[in-house]
């Protein structure tokens, strides 16, 4: 901040053009995947965390990160997630959660925007596919299938780099949080 202005809350944190897909969620991440969702487990049941440095430029009040895209997108798609889980989704919520976008493409910025206004009913989430016929090997992926089944999912969209992460997060994202009840109020 110069010495002529004054602090500004952020009106949005915008994703831009320029960076790259959103990568946690890509196969072959499982670990940096699991280590970071183990973290924030953590953090909600107490444990301090330190996320490093979020930059980028602030231009009207809006942030463009250059370094942290990954981490805040982790961080929105979670909070989505206990939002949904907790029943605390409502028209305040969504408005905050709709000022996290992506520019990289229409697609991502899309999906964010439905996801969060249009949604999917926790409570009647699909049963999880298998990798084998037995049915010993589940997939756990009822979160991101039933996304997939809602009505205002683009099929097309399943060809986003950045979705298909989005929605392999969130079936770890489920995984590791399914468990934890009432943590709405440790998300800060």
């Amino acid at each position: 901040i110069y010495e002529n202005e004054t602090w500004q809350p952020l009106s949005k944190i915008e994703i831009p053009i320029i960076q790259r897909d959103y990568a946690q969620g890509r196969e072959g991440k499982e670990e940096l995947r699991k280590s970071f969702l183990t973290a924030l487990l953590e953090a909600v049941s107490g444990k301090s965390l330190e996320l490093d440095f979020v930059y980028g430029s602030v231009k009207k009040n809006v942030l463009q990160p250059l370094d942290g895209q990954q981490r805040l997108t982790t961080l929105f798609l979670l909070h989505w997630f206990i939002a949904i889980k907790e029943h605390k989704l409502d028209n305040d919520l969504k408005n905050i959660l709709t000022k996290f976008t992506y520019e990289t493409r229409t697609s991502s910025k899309e999906f964010c925007i439905d996801l969060i206004n249009k949604g999917i009913d926790y409570t009647e989430l699909l049963e999880t596919d298998y990798y084998d016929k037995e049915k010993t090997k589940p997939k756990y992926n009822e979160l991101s299938k039933t996304i997939i089944d809602s009505s205002w999912f683009f099929l097309s969209w399943q060809k986003d780099p950045t979705i298909k992460s989005m929605l392999i997060m969130l079936d770890a994202i489920q995984q590791t949080f399914q468990d934890k009840t009432e943590i709405w109020g440790n998300l800060n």
